[in-house]
């Protein structure tokens, strides 16, 4: 991405060695705004590179969260691996690491050894749990953590069991706090040149992400909370349309429209909170009336009023829509393992183009590079790969 600007994190540091998506996606929004960030992976390599459908050696999740980054392949259980892993974060001004508790400190890259030398790093642990109590050690998965923190509550299906979210949610919230926790510990840094701690964990990042609703849950004694009726998703003749009519004015609207005036008279709905407590009653009426005409017809008459509305739509509704070409939600690029995908745009960043920034790295693609770099001698390298503490990535 070319902003014709001076990226604001060039000539940072990072060493990448998370795994995943918290971690990863972290480092991602640290590469895209110009940091230096170096992904850090064992022999097998990161293990998201083989969750979901593999295009050539990467997997789409792999692809999304690692853009903008260069791979260096080591085995830290060798001599030579540890050896170069010390040297790095040493020289690092950012540590990202998402191994269980007390994994780095067996290899001596934890945040209290790497400060004696490095005293400025900032250093970011991530973990599912967290670092104290009787589950510090337990794995921790996307669904894990929205089964744990009581997220899948807000999703139950129509058989009344709670469903996890089809997509890596938790994770993802865990890597913008992450991104924002080490953002304001470079700032610090810059002002008063100490590095930090960070400890960052799955569980206190959806518990961040939810507290409106643990809050509400405290006070209703588990009580559904409403906001307002009628809201919500209702059926039209070839779908369903989510509409917001809760104001006065826009529920006195939506009565005109669908023909039903009486329903403002109502003494089951002539008030706000009334509405609310009858809110199955009326979503009921409602749809009545929806389901007899389609998405479209909805959308027009519903605009004209000022009601708040969107059709539920695919995701190819969503790629395809004129708004979204318009306003940049995403552009077309074409990456060398998947082809021609659609690349999602950081908000408040310009477009990926074709190029560095939208490249993901192949398992050590930079490994040779990255040592050079950082002072190991040809022959030095060479003695690194022969004995297997690092990996160069061989094109096939």
């Amino acid at each position: 991405m070319d902003t014709g600007e001076e990226p604001p994190l060039e000539g940072l540091n990072v060493f990448d060695a998370s795994q995943g998506v918290a971690g990863p996606s972290c480092a991602f929004l640290l590469a895209q705004y110009g940091a230096n960030v170096i992904k850090v992976e064992p022999p097998r390599g990161d293990w998201v590179r083989q969750a979901g459908t593999k295009y050539g050696d990467l997997a789409a999740g792999y692809v999304n969260f690692n853009r903008g980054k260069r791979a260096l392949c080591i085995n830290f259980k060798t001599k030579g691996g540890l050896e170069i892993g010390k040297r790095l974060v040493s020289k690092s001004d950012i540590v990202i690491e998402s191994f269980r508790p007390g994994v780095m400190g067996r290899f001596g890259l934890d945040y209290g050894t790497v400060k004696k030398t490095n005293p400025k790093v900032v250093y970011c642990s991530i973990s599912g749990f967290g670092t104290k109590g009787p589950y510090k050690d337990k794995p921790v998965t996307d669904v894990v953590a929205q089964s744990f923190t009581g997220w899948m509550t807000l999703n139950k299906g129509n058989d009344g069991i709670p469903h996890k979210v089809g997509m890596t949610a938790m994770d993802v919230i865990t890597g913008l706090y992450a991104y924002q926790a080490v953002a304001t510990a470079l700032y610090r840094r810059a002002m008063k040149g100490n590095g930090k701690l960070i400890e960052m964990n799955m569980m206190q990042a959806a518990a961040a992400f939810m507290g409106q609703k643990i809050i509400e849950h405290v006070k209703q004694e588990g009580k559904i909370t409403v906001l307002g009726a009628p809201t919500g998703t209702f059926p039209t003749k070839d779908g369903s349309i989510n509409l917001s009519a809760r104001e006065p004015d826009k529920f006195h609207a939506l009565c005109q429209l669908i023909e039903k005036p009486e329903l403002e008279q109502d003494p089951r709905f002539n008030e706000w909170d009334k509405r609310i407590a009858n809110v199955d009653e009326l979503t009921a009426i409602i749809s009545e009336t929806t389901i007899t005409k389609s998405n479209a017809y909805w959308t027009r008459e519903l605009d004209k009023l000022d009601i708040i509305n969107s059709p539920t739509a695919t995701f190819d509704d969503f790629l395809y829509h004129p708004q979204t070409k318009a306003s940049d939600y995403f552009n077309w690029v074409n990456h060398d393992s998947l082809g021609n995908i659609p690349m999602a745009t950081i908000p408040g960043h310009p477009p990926f183009t074709d190029g560095t920034q939208a490249h993901a790295p192949h398992l050590g693609e930079h490994s040779k590079q990255i040592l050079s770099e950082y002072g190991y001698s040809t022959n030095e390298i060479e003695g690194f790969l022969k004995a297997g503490s690092a990996i160069q990535y061989a094109e096939k």
